[in-house]
């Protein structure tokens, strides 16, 4: 790979890792409004797959966050405790899972401890540099604040009870609770 040219390393760096982004909808609107900027991000953002073993630490309640995981491979176990209970609480995610995305858009620490269940496959996109790529876009940058704004809003609006490392997808799933709309601003005037 060290011999392909600068121009073809980007375009495989897109191939391998747009569709695992792409799972998560702000990655989506993302490819959907600038491929070049997705292909920056995958480019630049991505530390590259990382592997671990079954009962491996991915990361420790506590620890700074800088980092949004995308699991590509394999299982992981979350545990945390809630506000309401102190009895701790662990939630499975699967392949196509994500996590840690509050660190994309505020100062974040893990607020439980993830560990592999299985051998696993992690997509890391550093939350610093995609920050960087899209503040730099002047087509990406407003639809990526509107993200950071409606989980900003998720956030303060949080029905659950706690805020976790976990998408909030996830957790409505794993309680039963009716989805939010997705933020599509290219889709506000589509017939």
């Amino acid at each position: 790979l060290s011999f392909l040219s600068g121009p073809l390393h980007i375009e495989l760096q897109a191939e391998l890792y747009s569709p695992t982004l792409g799972l998560h909808p702000c990655f989506s609107q993302i490819n959907f409004t600038s491929k070049s900027v997705m292909r920056e991000i995958c480019a630049t953002a991505i530390n590259g797959h990382e592997n671990y073993a079954k009962n491996d630490l991915i990361f420790q309640q506590g620890t700074r966050a800088k980092q949004m995981l995308f699991l590509s491979l394999g299982s992981l176990v979350y545990r945390f405790c809630s506000a309401a209970s102190a009895r701790p609480r662990t939630l499975k995610l699967d392949t196509g899972s994500w996590c840690v995305e509050a660190t994309l858009w505020m100062d974040w620490d893990h607020v439980g401890t993830m560990k592999a269940v299985s051998e696993v496959d992690v997509v890391s996109v550093t939350s610093s540099k995609f920050r960087d790529i899209c503040k730099k876009d002047p087509q990406t940058y407003p639809m990526v604040r509107g993200w950071a704004l409606l989980f900003w809003k998720d956030a303060q609006d949080n029905g659950l009870g706690l805020l976790t490392d976990i998408a909030p997808e996830l957790m409505r799933k794993q309680r039963g609770v009716q989805r939010r709309p997705v933020f599509a601003p290219h889709l506000n005037n589509v017939e």
